[in-house]
């Protein structure tokens, strides 16, 4: 079966090299693989458009265990499949279909995470601007997104993308956006249908105000109630989850310094969790310089992140901070050990760009720490890497080197690869097996 996967994607590459031709001959009306005039159809007042992309990527892991003498050194691949349709009316209202497919091969674990047969992501309705009002609602299966994607977004790293079953309004005069919104998070079913999580309630309000230009300004709530399931508190009694979440966060230029850069965002949390009470909080910050008339236009960035943890396990106080619905894979380290969850972090790194639009690239130094031992590490999927401990042990978890690099190809063909490497710190050999781990990656996304 395994040497059957392979063939097939031999078969795939082999495919892209020849389609690259094909995409020089096209030249500049096309998009993606197909012109512009394939993927239009105009009927009256109605404007149908159709695309989609197709992403394979080959991973290599080694010693995410951090044990060496165990054999967890494998290659995996993923397939993943998009497919659109859209219906516009008048430029006013759009109804908009867009169709998954994810494949994971060559995995030894079951169920496979990164699978699920074609399924519905979105499926929406979206009325715009009527009667040139500065409103717009959008009503169905849709993805959400805010701010820097610490706390809300649909990432795409992962096969399966995140969405919602929602309802969401807005209203942008001049100076402002403003979202309202409420909707369940869309879980993922291999080979049933992709349902929303009923009884988890996820809604909030969401503001940016335009008015300096250069700079954003957010201020927000995000509030999660789950009744979909019952939660355990610290004397061990069962109830329902009430968090809510309020924050604000920022970025922009330096006035009369454009070449300085900075963001910033920090949120509480409170509520209820099961018997306890829940009192949490995050924050970033980080500074940023661009040579803008350097060959490769460099940028260099130096930030700082924060998110609480809990001391103490019987205190009747959920002080872990949760970041909710966040993104993956970039904000704290590529190989994905962490997230905005119980852990410090500071990070220096040097983005480039050879080629503009083209080739872009990162080297990045991450450190990280535990705010408390007595609590757990967490990884980008919130799933626990090393429980906490009541002994006197480092806090301090260990250093990771990450690079990666971008080449759009053609105007349908992005090339991509990168590697990371994790240096295991005081805390990993104070509680376990410490060998430091490995990571690789190439990956093409072709764009119909």
């Amino acid at each position: 079966m395994r040497k059957r996967n392979y063939l097939w994607v031999l078969q795939i590459c082999l495919a892209v090299f020849l389609m690259s031709f094909w995409g020089t001959a096209l030249g500049a009306e096309s998009i993606g693989l197909f012109p512009s005039y394939l993927k239009e159809l105009k009927l009256d007042d109605v404007k149908i458009t159709w695309g989609g992309d197709f992403r394979l990527r080959y991973e290599y892991k080694q010693d995410f265990d951090f044990n060496d003498e165990l054999n967890d050194k494998d290659g995996y691949w993923y397939g993943r499949t998009r497919f659109n349709v859209g219906a516009n009316f008048n430029g006013k209202v759009l109804v908009f279909f867009e169709g998954l497919d994810s494949r994971e091969w060559a995995s030894k674990v079951s169920p496979k995470a990164q699978k699920d047969d074609f399924d519905l992501h979105q499926l929406y309705f979206l009325l715009s601007k009527p009667n040139d009002l500065p409103v717009s609602l959008k009503i169905g299966r849709q993805e959400l997104i805010y701010g820097a994607k610490r706390l809300v977004s649909a990432p795409i790293w992962s096969n399966n993308i995140r969405s919602f079953d929602a309802v969401k309004l807005t209203y942008n005069p001049k100076l402002f956006d403003i979202d309202l919104f409420w909707g369940n998070v869309v879980q993922y079913f291999d080979r049933h249908f992709n349902d929303g999580k009923f009884g988890e309630h996820f809604f909030g309000l969401y503001t940016t105000f335009k008015g300096i230009q250069g700079s954003v300004f957010d201020l927000y709530t995000f509030n999660l109630i789950d009744k979909h399931r019952f939660v355990t508190g610290e004397d061990k009694q069962e109830g329902d989850s009430e968090r809510y979440t309020v924050g604000t966060r920022g970025e922009g230029k330096l006035p009369r310094y454009d070449a300085w850069g900075y963001g910033y965002e920090f949120a509480y949390q409170f509520g209820d969790k099961a018997s306890n009470k829940i009192k949490a909080y995050a924050y970033h910050v980080d500074l940023n310089y661009s040579f803008k008339k350097l060959l490769a236009q460099p940028m260099i960035k130096i930030e700082y992140n924060f998110a609480s943890g809990d001391n103490d396990p019987h205190d009747g106080k959920a002080k872990t901070f949760n970041p909710l619905f966040p993104t993956a894979h970039e904000p704290y380290g590529t190989i994905d050990f962490f997230r905005w969850q119980n852990m410090k972090e500071i990070a220096f790194s040097l983005g480039f760009t050879p080629l503009k639009d083209r080739i872009k690239g990162s080297l990045q130094y991450h450190r990280f720490y535990l705010d408390e031992t007595e609590d757990a590490w967490y990884n980008a999927r919130g799933k626990v890497v090393r429980k906490g401990t009541l002994a006197d042990v480092s806090n301090y978890v260990g250093d990771e080197a990450d690079f990666y690099l971008k080449y759009k190809v053609l105007s349908f063909l992005e090339l991509e690869g990168g590697c990371a490497h994790f240096f295991c710190g005081k805390f990993v050999k104070d509680t376990g097996s410490a060998d430091d781990a490995d990571w690789f990656y190439l990956q093409t996304v072709i764009t119909f």
